[in-house]
């Protein structure tokens, strides 16, 4: 990096500064600019004017990055025609050649971003035209890993929310770096309410950025303290800091750097650089805790926008999220929780630990649908219920059957709630009953057998207590069948809804689709026909409430490589720890030490009549909850292609990036 300082500007075309300055810009007027600036650029005798791309320096949001001979800031181009940002380029590489045609300003000289950024900052081409036509401002490093489009959608929800000062999350702790858990992608949610945003890809609105932030930055090297600077100068408002979890952007690990690339701190004190910068601006451990009641450089989570299908589904489960306002920044998570939306009550204890992008479809009132698709499936969802259940409320999106299990005292109002079930299955089991008690019963019906065995391609055996939208059945069923899967469980949303003893391996990833696992949880299992009919219908006698199936499934099958999975692009929930348990739970009237006591003698029973010996497939633990591999989502896998990243996948849930030596 120790390079003569050489400044040199581009600026951005006369024509594109006239149109800025004399009106403005509209879509509708964009061509006739394009066309004007790529006449003149036609003119120009550069070998690489076609590069430029449509409206540059006619856009309302400024990138600005300062970027070296191992950068990767090219790979933002991608479709950049489509942008909503331009791109001001501060260069401390060794080439003397070094251009960058797509980039509205390109200055080069020595220094890190911060540096970089308060000169420029500073400087009249800033402060009279580049202030005053950009609305925002997006400082990123050099090696994060995003694409033209997520930088726009960025943009695009920081000013759709009013936002101050935000940052994309982090796709993963797998590839990126980062001492903040909570800044890493959360799927529920479009953004949530922060007191912090880290320095590496900061967003600001341009008054602030202009009015506050620069004068933060006159003695920045490393930035570091700056993050705990910018939102204590603001106050620290409800709802105008945030990280946006819709977008996030990959800050790969140390090990995943090229090697040629360049530090700054080994030129630079960033704790050194912390300290002064905290004290220069008056940021106390006394000042935040009588005036804020926050702890001295502990983030706050002040509040969450949900995305549409996962507030339809805190609906559908009659369940809200509050704001405790005397509290609202007061560490992580404790400034929101989740109640009962009809009691408003906390909710219930949890269960003592064992010891060992959907779009939701609004269900119709509690009416049978009008439309009659009894029987056309290929797909059967199979449940448990009582009269009042919301798996009997109908819709005519789905793409399955329902089926019916109900106690014989409710048999005939489940009935008239649920016309559109192919069959309403009655049974005079004890009310302590387990529902897999009840399913075996079922399937020595003759209607089962006569009507049903064989028909259906793939069978979900949810507990009455899961809560999930038609469109995530569909999907669920659509990605079992496109992946060829045996045996399913949908993920779950999340522990703050859910309570699940296997939290850690069925909690939703939102960077897969699915993953091969060798253990899914017998709460919502989904079984192919033929894995039905080989392993899961004929190892149900004596089984209860299904406590070692879990175990026994994957087992049976030998463990295989892709056929056992859980399904990540779509999520479930099963919030009893804040309503309670489901009327049919509560029927039978078993206490905790009795429900623990039930679960054990029926797991330990289960394995013994299989012979349960994982061992003798694979050298692995005797209860495995692994992942076998990952299926990445579409838009995950190209941003990994995009820094040459491969995944191998590591037992106990984790993967491991490594870097494509081929490319």
């Amino acid at each position: 990096m120790a390079k003569k300082p050489h400044v040199s500007y581009t600026s951005v075309p006369k024509l594109a500064l006239l149109v800025v300055l004399c009106s403005v810009t509209v879509h509708s007027r964009n061509l006739t600019v394009t066309q004007g600036l790529e006449a003149q650029a036609s003119a120009a005798p550069s070998a690489s004017v076609a590069r430029k791309p449509v409206n540059r320096g006619l856009r309302t949001n400024l990138v600005v990055a300062a970027v070296g001979d191992s950068s990767i800031h090219e790979r933002w181009f991608e479709d950049f025609d489509h942008a909503t940002w331009d791109l001001a380029a501060f260069y401390f590489g060794n080439r003397n050649d070094f251009t960058c045609d797509e980039c509205v300003h390109v200055e080069s000289g020595s220094g890190t971003k911060w540096s970089f950024l308060y000169k420029f900052a500073k400087s009249d081409l800033f402060q009279k035209q580049f202030a005053r036509q950009y609305k925002q401002l997006y400082v990123t490093d050099d090696d994060i890993v995003q694409t033209s489009a997520s930088i726009s959608r960025s943009f695009a929800l920081m000013q759709q929310y009013g936002l101050l000062l935000a940052q994309p999350s982090l796709c993963s702790p797998f590839e990126s770096a980062t001492w903040q858990n909570p800044l890493y992608k959360d799927a529920r949610l479009i953004l949530q309410y922060t007191t912090f945003v880290e320095i590496m890809v900061p967003m600001f609105n341009m008054n602030f950025f202009t009015s506050k932030v620069i004068a933060t930055l006159e003695h920045a090297e490393t930035g570091h303290g700056l993050d705990w600077v910018w939102p204590f100068i603001l106050g620290y408002p409800q709802e105008k800091i945030a990280i946006i979890n819709d977008v996030c952007v990959i800050h790969p690990k140390k090990e995943l750097q090229p090697g040629t690339k360049l530090t700054i701190y080994k030129e630079h004190n960033p704790h050194a650089e912390l300290v002064a910068v905290l004290a220069k601006f008056g940021y106390e451990s006394e000042i935040l805790r009588k005036k804020y009641d926050m702890g001295y450089l502990q983030p706050s989570w002040l509040g969450r926008r949900w995305q549409p299908w996962y507030q339809d589904l805190l609906q559908l489960a009659g369940v809200k999220d509050v704001y405790e306002e005397k509290n609202a920044a007061k560490g992580p998570h404790k400034g929101v929780k989740f109640v009962s939306a009809e009691t408003g009550a906390p909710g219930l204890a949890r269960l003592r630990p064992h010891h060992h992008i959907q779009t939701a479809i609004k269900y119709l009132s509690f009416q049978s649908s009008q439309t009659d698709t009894t029987g056309r499936h290929k797909y059967l969802v199979v449940v448990s219920v009582h009269k009042d259940s919301r798996w009997l409320w109908a819709n005519s999106s789905t793409q399955y059957d329902t089926l019916a299990i109900a106690p014989e005292d409710q048999a005939s109002q489940v009935e008239q709630a649920c016309s559109h079930c192919v069959y309403v299955y009655a049974h005079n089991l004890d009310p302590a009953a387990g529902r897999y008690a009840a399913l075996y019963k079922l399937i020595h019906t003759t209607r089962w057998q006569t009507q049903m065995a064989g028909k259906y391609d793939y069978i979900y055996f949810p507990e009455e207590e899961i809560v999930q939208s038609v469109s995530s059945i569909n999907r669920m069923f659509e990605l079992a069948a496109e992946y060829k899967l045996d045996l399913a469980h949908p993920s779950w949303c999340s522990p703050e809804d859910t309570v699940s003893w296997h939290m850690d391996l069925l909690r939703m990833h939102p960077t897969t689709l699915l993953r091969h696992t060798t253990y899914v949880e017998t709460a919502a299992p989904v079984w192919s026909h033929s894995f039905w009919d080989q392993y899961v219908a004929p190892n149900l006698k004596d089984i209860d409430r299904g406590f070692g199936l879990d175990f026994v499934w994957p087992y049976l099958a030998e463990y295989p490589e892709d056929k056992v999975g859980v399904i990540d692009d779509t999520c479930v929930m099963r919030p009893t720890h804040i309503l309670g348990p489901s009327p049919l739970t509560k029927a039978a009237k078993l206490s905790q030490d009795e429900l623990i006591t039930r679960i054990d003698a029926e797991e330990v029973r289960t394995l013994v009549s299989v012979d349960y010996n994982p061992n003798k497939h694979r050298h692995i633990a005797y209860k495995p909850q692994d992942v076998m591999n990952w299926v990445l989502q579409p838009w995950y896998k190209q941003m990994l292609s995009m820094n040459h990243l491969l995944v191998t996948p590591v037992r106990r849930w984790d993967m491991r990036l490594i870097v494509d030596d081929s490319s």
